[in-house]
């Protein structure tokens, strides 16, 4: 058992919060881009029904990536205020 513990106390510290930084950086920007585009291509061809719910859709996905990012960033005091002795 004590060799057990060894190799978890040994086991290698991840530091992520880069690859999230890099992410809201360059994938969001692009993916709004893309997204952006598609609405400007439906509008051209005349669906305005279609490019209305297309946005809805976006700004509930905002909104779901927003409530995210808030419990991302206060996940300790929750889980405190959760598990308290």
């Amino acid at each position: 058992m004590a060799g057990l513990t060894m190799i978890v106390a040994a086991a290698p510290d991840i530091n992520s919060d880069g690859m999230v930084e890099w992410g809201v950086r360059n994938i969001i920007p692009i993916v709004l881009l893309v997204i952006g585009i598609g609405i400007i291509a439906g509008a051209r061809k005349g669906q305005m029904s279609q490019n209305a719910l297309t946005l809805t859709n976006v700004l509930l996905g905002c909104g779901v990536i927003a409530g995210a990012t808030v419990i991302y960033a206060f996940a300790d005091s929750i889980t405190t205020f959760v598990f308290q002795r």
